[in-house]
């Protein structure tokens, strides 16, 4: 009896994970580079904070300074119809960005805890000048690299793929 209840729960446990998943992928959104506080919005609104808010059903890209667009395109690629040249474009933007972009995001999330343990133990002025130097450029790198990405592609894609894709942009979250 005891090995019936087991797998029953088992099965039903299983069950509601393999449905789950799905729902929650479906209207899962691909987080944005600095999608922290550059991409938040402003703190400090509401109980929660205003970060807390924009990051509901997605709407954390609406506040995203800059709009992130190519998840959109490959998450759609069937759908926009891409040529092979495009298709090979976006895979050669990605391969050749994806190798810097780990090493930059290493060398921002020690930037980051580097100021945030000075500021947990008391430092200010001066000890923090070089630390938020370090993190300021992190944060107009990022900038320029999600600039030069929409760039590339309002490039890349015809005009109907981008009308496409910033259509399906703006009423991503809703």
């Amino acid at each position: 009896m005891n090995l019936s209840k087991t797998t029953l729960s088992l099965l039903l446990l299983g069950t509601l994970g393999l449905g789950l998943t799905p729902a929650f992928a479906a209207d899962a959104q691909t987080p944005a580079m600095g999608s922290g506080m550059m991409g938040a919005g402003p703190m400090g609104a509401g109980p929660m904070g205003a970060g807390h808010r924009a990051m509901e059903k997605g709407r954390w890209m609406k506040e995203a300074p800059v709009p992130m667009l190519m998840p959109i395109v490959f998450r759609h690629m069937a759908e926009l119809n891409l040529s092979a040249e495009q298709k090979k474009a976006l895979e050669d933007w990605r391969t050749s960005h994806m190798t810097q972009w780990h090493k930059w995001r290493t060398s921002m999330l020690e930037h980051n805890r580097a100021l945030r343990d000075a500021l947990l133990k008391g430092e200010t002025g001066a000890a923090l000048a070089p630390l938020k130097a370090a993190v300021d450029k992190d944060h107009r790198e990022m900038l320029e690299h999600g600039i030069r990405q929409v760039e590339f592609l309002h490039h890349t894609l015809t005009p109907e793929q981008w009308e496409k894709v910033t259509t399906l942009y703006t009423h991503a979250g809703k």
